[in-house]
């Protein structure tokens, strides 16, 4: 329950710190995973493979934003690291694709309903915070 806690005040900073400057605070993101990696230590609720197969896919944005020239910012990356840490591999890939369909959705509707360019950017962590909400509430 801890865990919940830190990881949706992260998510929450971060939505914010997205929306409003495009980017993140690096020191927050690690503050946070050693919260994580303490936790860990006392509860011992995942393997450690796990919540490192749940960093991989973070990794994996990492190398997209890097091979497709910042379609995608390195701190979302980062913060799919963050969110494998806390969640582990299965639970980190539902909130990868939930988020993913968020932000899809919300694209279609502000380029049909909005006339908003295709190739505008939009901050990706509140999709994540989204879905890591709705993840919470099911």
């Amino acid at each position: 329950m801890l865990e919940q806690y830190l990881l949706l005040g992260t998510l929450g900073f971060h939505c914010l710190e997205d929306i409003k400057r495009k980017q993140i605070t690096l020191m927050v993101t690690l503050g946070s995973a050693m919260a994580c990696l303490i936790c860990h230590i006392i509860f011992q609720n995942r393997s450690i493979y796990n919540m490192l197969g749940g960093m991989l896919f973070g990794g994996m944005i990492l190398l997209f934003c890097i091979l497709s020239r910042g379609k995608m910012g390195p701190g979302d990356g980062i913060v799919f690291m963050l969110t494998g840490l806390y969640l582990g591999a299965e639970e980190n890939l539902a909130l990868m694709l939930l988020s993913f369909f968020f932000a899809a959705g919300w694209s279609f509707i502000a380029i049909c309903f909005f006339h908003r360019n295709k190739k505008e950017k939009i901050p990706f962590i509140p999709f994540l915070f989204l879905a890591y909400l709705v993840i919470l509430i099911i």
